[in-house]
């Protein structure tokens, strides 16, 4: 939001919308991710399904933000990267890394329920 501001733009969170991205700032749509890890062993970063549609038909407007911190359990920014849309798709694989399993509804985990003890 900081970064926005300062390049004199109107920077809005939106990320509760589920709209595929985190911030309107006039026309871009800004995914922010935040990394804690060593950038020796960083190596990609998830981006969910609504988010990689968004990129796809959006790409001239969207952009991924990569804040990077000192280390996982540290607030200090080390690093910051702005990544345009079009060279997400033209710089960088997009791949499918995983399946998410959801359970229908709490209900129908009941009967999946254990005893601890």
């Amino acid at each position: 939001m900081r970064y926005e501001k300062r390049e004199g733009r109107d920077p809005l969170i939106v990320s509760k919308r589920g709209v595929g991205y985190d911030i309107k700032s006039n026309s871009r749509m800004i995914e922010v991710k935040g990394v804690g890890e060593s950038w020796q062993t960083y190596n990609w970063q998830s981006l969910y399904r609504n988010e990689i549609e968004c990129l796809n038909e959006n790409p001239k407007d969207f952009y991924l933000y990569i804040v990077k911190f000192k280390d996982k359990n540290s607030d200090e920014v080390t690093g910051f990267y702005a990544i345009k849309g079009k060279d997400l798709k033209a710089k960088f694989r997009v791949e499918i890394e995983t399946y998410g399993v959801r359970p229908i509804s709490r209900s129908s985990l009941k009967e999946f329920l254990k005893d601890w003890k």
